[in-house]
């Protein structure tokens, strides 16, 4: 009798013990960010929020995923959870995200968080939820500018120069206003293509840029600001749907805060680029009439852009100009 009392017990032990292990869910993260940046330390930060808030009931980790494309397909497909993708990244399955990134819409980064925030995330999160995705929140990558094998301060200077496209209606508009030679590429092969000539130029975020070999083999970097890249968090839909109602509290406020995040990308921006320069790197400033001259040739292109953006651009665009409307009507505040 005790025997098969303990034996009861011991089944009993095992089951609870089994029955833990299926309720532990693990998540993945995916992201392109590369060690050396503080955008890897935002996504570190978020996954191991999201365990300890669960109480290892979802335990996150962080996968390297080099290409953009790459991970939103497999955050769409179920295969990894969770996505920390920019916006030109997951623009392949939601074109709509180039909107964003539109080359010169933006007049300031105050006027960019501003309509950003208040106006476009809504539309956005709709258009998310029709691919699949529930967006968490939004992320900060930085201003993207030109980098460059040798000084290209002009768009002459680039006029006919072999250049890396990102797989994006918004990267293709910028390089063809200029009449570059593009060439359309994912970020995974930019490197080598830099080089071994394929390309001499292409356009990055510096905190991204600064970590990865583009920093030897296209020493210039020319402050253009012709796009902000920013980022979005988003999680397979399906995956979200099978966390309880407290689970997916936690997780949402495991997001980081985009203020903070915004700031520590602005103030590495700074301590980052003396770096690079003392290391032999060229960081150019430019003029607002040195910007003027490239955002004249690419500007009057925006309108027509929309067309070929998805079905959901033309509401995200005019959420955006209501938006910078509000913002001048304000005085900028």
């Amino acid at each position: 009798m005790k025997s098969l009392l303990a034996l009861s017990l011991t089944c009993l032990s095992l089951a609870c013990a089994s029955s833990a292990a299926l309720a532990q869910k693990t998540w993945k993260v995916g992201s392109a960010a590369q060690p050396g940046s503080v955008l890897i330390t935002f996504v570190d930060e978020t996954a191991q929020k999201i365990g300890e808030g669960t109480k290892g009931e979802v335990k996150a980790e962080r996968l390297f995923i080099g290409s953009e494309q790459e991970a939103t397909q497999q955050v769409v497909r179920g295969r990894i959870e969770i996505g920390s993708i920019s916006y030109t990244g997951t623009s392949g399955l939601v074109p709509e995200a180039a909107v964003l990134n539109m080359p010169y819409v933006w007049n300031s980064t105050a006027e960019k968080d501003f309509v950003t925030d208040k106006f476009a995330l809504p539309v956005l999160r709709k258009i998310y939820d029709s691919k699949g995705l529930v967006l968490l929140g939004l992320g900060e990558v930085g201003w993207n500018d030109v980098v460059c094998k040798k000084a290209c301060l002009t768009p002459d200077s680039v006029k006919g120069m072999k250049v890396r496209i990102a797989p994006s209606p918004a990267s293709k508009m910028f390089w063809t206003s200029l009449n570059a030679n593009g060439v359309q590429m994912p970020l995974s092969e930019l490197f080598p293509a830099l080089q071994s000539g394929l390309v001499d130029a292409a356009d990055l975020p510096f905190p991204y840029y600064v970590t990865t070999p583009a920093a030897q083999s296209a020493p210039h970097y020319v402050l253009t600001q012709h796009l902000h890249h920013g980022s979005v968090i988003v999680a397979n839909k399906a995956a979200w749907e099978t966390l309880t109602p407290a689970q997916k509290q936690v997780v949402q406020a495991s997001m980081p805060d985009v203020v903070r995040m915004r700031k520590a990308v602005a103030d590495e921006l700074v301590s980052k680029m003396d770096e690079f320069k003392k290391k032999g790197g060229f960081v150019h400033e430019l003029t607002a009439a040195q910007r003027a001259e490239w955002r004249k040739l690419v500007q009057p292109n925006q309108e027509a852009l929309i067309k070929d953006m998805g079905p959901g651009a033309p509401e995200l665009w005019a959420a955006i100009q209501k938006g910078k409307a509000e913002y001048a009507a304000s005085g900028g505040k």
